[in-house]
């Protein structure tokens, strides 16, 4: 008999078959009092509820777009700094404290209210893009709900063992950010679409997910176990046989990931991740990553207490033994500028970005950095590990970074504790060190690129300035000539060069950074699949056999470079 099938949008890539958890929104009590009841009093008291409300979820979302920028980049945690700005918008929740004010609402009625309308006028919108932002409203509006008490995410009922598939009518970004995705196996959601942002942060993750299931929902949600293809999109229900001997959810590779992986090696090049916590090891692995290019340790500094040494050593040891024998590089505390912690208390700044942050703040506060660094050594003990910090400026900054690291060393020794071999590196973000670089490769044992800063810091353009987002350019002839330069002093010293920023996951960038002799480059996990592909098969001698990387470098505009780059990589497919 043929099983049953349904079919959706395939959003995220990859197989899996499992079983279901339903996400449920749970209502409560909405204190939905009519408005005749409601005084000038009581009007004074829900604008308060109301702005404490919004004071929480604006804390709450500070959280998830600080945890998604420290796992995933910049780019993505721009959704969540889009929904904090619906927290100050006057057409949003201005208008619920005028309602309050004027109609006499409480707090949830005027929440609701200006939902429902905002929702109902995107909805009429023909454009897609707008008519999934939908979601976004309503993620703000359930967590203010949340926050006044009227609702629940119904996230806390998530089972505490097993990987399952998630299935929801709608999933917002917040509950994408909030369940523990190292357990979620897939998602299937009834709404939505390609370009939805639970979409996006599925495949960010390596999620597999269906999303736009209209038909048949109701039927769909009916079943404890599922099996579905987030590449072509489809769904299908396990029978009872299958179901009996299914351990949990189990998934498979991607049509994509398959082909990579059975791709010859580029042996010249280590393809690493990029990582923001523990729970990141089982991407790692997934993607079949070598090592831990950068293991971002701002998430243990976002709550509101500051993490033991013993805390600390926990989640690096995690980390390196699960990547044992690859190496994991740990980057040393780089808060300030776009990252905040609560429990530092950190002053605001003029111009953060040209202020106290990352290596400056932990010379500020040596506590932060000399405790940091004995549980990295400590850590150490587990397997391969690197340290390299951020920020560094000039030749005094190193070398006081180094000497710290030194103390530390000799701390965790004179305390009878194991260490093992750290190498020692530094990030090439600010401008000025390109042209210290061939200085300062021989204090160190590699360069980490982070072109990130790179680009910002270079063509003098904020890249969380959506109005000059133009001007931000990896292709930018400078910023390649830069990362020519560091790679060739790194070269002449015999040390070794990676890129941890988001160019190191462009694939199309992926020949370039070869032909330079870029020994590492280190990603997102869910693109490592796509990069191996893009540099199956290459030899480091024959890929500038006719001067493609001098072409490269002698362009005059990132367009140029662009169809330079597109067009290398055409003829090598």
């Amino acid at each position: 008999m043929d099983k049953k099938r349904w079919q959706g949008i395939g959003a995220s890539s990859g197989y899996v078959l499992g079983r279901t958890w339903l996400l449920r929104t749970v209502a409560g009590s909405t204190a939905d009092q009519s408005a005749a009841d409601l005084g000038d009093s009581d009007s004074k008291s829900q604008l308060e509820r109301l702005q404490k409300a919004i004071v929480i979820t604006d804390q709450a979302l500070l959280q998830f777009e600080e945890q998604v920028k420290a796992e995933k980049g910049e780019e993505l945690a721009q959704i969540f700094a889009a929904h904090r700005l619906l927290l100050s918008d006057p057409a949003f929740t201005g208008e619920m404290a005028l309602r309050i004010e004027n109609n006499l609402l409480t707090a949830e009625q005027a929440v609701n209210q200006v939902t429902a309308e905002a929702v109902a006028m995107l909805s009429a919108l023909e454009d897609s893009y707008f008519r999934e932002r939908v979601v976004d409203i309503k993620d703000v509006s359930q967590q203010l709900l949340l926050h006044l008490g009227g609702n629940s995410s119904g996230l806390s009922q998530f089972p505490p063992t097993g990987n399952w598939i998630v299935m929801a009518d709608e999933l917002t970004p917040a509950q994408t950010i909030s369940l523990p995705k190292e357990r979620v196996a897939a998602f299937i959601v009834r709404n939505g679409g390609k370009t939805s942002h639970a979409a996006i942060l599925a495949r960010t993750y390596g999620i597999p997910a269906v999303v736009g299931v209209n038909n048949g929902w109701e039927e769909l949600i009916g079943f404890k176990a599922l099996e579905l293809d987030g590449d072509q999109g489809w769904i299908g229900a396990l029978d009872s046989t299958e179901i009996d001997v299914l351990p949990g959810a189990v998934g498979m590779p991607s049509a994509e990931q398959v082909a990579a992986d059975a791709a010859p090696a580029y042996a010249n090049m280590t393809l690493a991740a990029n990582i923001g916590n523990p729970s990141d090891v089982a991407l790692v692995h997934r993607f079949k990553a070598q090592g831990v290019g950068l293991y971002r340790t701002e998430f243990l500094f976002m709550g509101e207490t500051l993490p033991t040494e013993e805390e600390q050593v926990t989640a690096y040891s995690a980390v390196i033994t699960a990547c044992t024998p690859y190496t994991t590089v740990i980057r040393t505390l780089d808060i300030g500028g776009d990252k905040r912690a609560p429990a530092l208390d950190l002053p605001k700044e003029k111009n953060p970005f040209l202020g106290v942050r990352a290596l400056r703040l932990c010379f500020k506060r040596p506590e932060l950095f000399e405790t940091q660094l004995r549980a990295i050594w400590r850590a150490s003990a587990a397997g391969p590990t690197a340290v390299m910090f951020p920020m560094i400026s000039n030749m005094e900054e190193l070398r006081q970074a180094k000497k710290y690291l030194e103390n530390a060393r000799k701390a965790v020794i004179s305390q009878g504790q194991p260490v093992g071999s750290v190498q020692v590196g530094m990030m090439i973000e600010v401008p000025a060190v390109v042209w210290l670089a061939a200085k300062l490769a021989n204090e160190v044992d590699f360069f980490s690129i982070g072109t990130n800063d790179l680009i910002q810091y270079s063509l003098a353009v904020d890249r969380e300035n959506s109005e000059v987002a133009d001007l931000y350019q990896a292709y930018h002839p400078a910023v390649l000539g830069m990362i020519a330069q560091v790679a060739q002093a790194a070269q002449s010293a015999g040390i070794w060069t990676g890129i941890c920023g988001e160019a190191g996951g462009d694939h199309v960038l992926a020949p370039f950074f070869a032909g330079l002799g870029i020994d590492e480059l280190s990603m997102s996990p869910g693109l490592l699949p796509k990069m191996r592909q893009a540099l199956a098969g290459l030899e480091r001698e024959k890929i500038d056999s006719d001067g493609f990387v001098n072409k490269v470098l002698a362009c005059a505009t990132a367009a140029e470079v662009s169809d330079m780059l597109t067009s290398y990589n055409k003829k090598l497919s």
